[in-house]
């Protein structure tokens, strides 16, 4: 007799507030997670992903080789540091001298720094270089010439 069931409209008003609660929470969590996520995330991220570098100008003056690093004390603006290389240390052995000015990717001014970005590497200008020696013409030699007149 009282036979009450759910009639359209409370179907209607049901479903109403499951997509307002849903669109409000996803709301909530986007602006959650476009302000609090990237200091939550950069721990993780690789140095070079996280976007806080700063380009510094340093140039080589020391260079150390051991087995698995290379030790560079460089002079910066802002002081000397002592900047490490762990990975690609023979790569970077080679590709580095002393007198070269770097640029490198860092959080910032250090004294001890481990692994930055290298982003260009300028050798010293030319004028202080010795000349080249002349190269050989391509004329032929000049052998004894043959007697015409006998």
């Amino acid at each position: 007799m009282w036979g009450h069931g759910p009639t359209w409209f409370e179907f209607t008003v049901r479903g109403w507030l499951i997509l307002v609660a849903t669109l409000l929470t996803g709301v909530i969590l986007g602006i959650g997670a476009a302000t609090m996520g990237p200091v939550a995330v950069a721990p993780y991220l690789p140095k070079s992903m996280s976007g806080q570098g700063e380009r510094m100008q340093a140039e080589v003056l020391r260079k150390q080789r051991d087995v698995n690093r290379l030790l560079l004390k460089v002079d910066t603006a802002q002081g000397p540091m002592l900047v490490t290389f762990t990975q690609k240390v023979a790569e970077l052995d080679l590709l580095l001298e002393p007198g070269d000015t770097l640029t490198l990717i860092t959080t910032g001014y250090a004294t001890f720094v481990e692994d930055p970005t290298l982003d260009r590497v300028q050798r010293p200008s030319a004028s202080g270089l010795a000349p080249l020696p002349p190269s050989a013409s391509p004329s032929s030699p000049q052998g004894p010439k043959d007697k015409a007149g006998r």
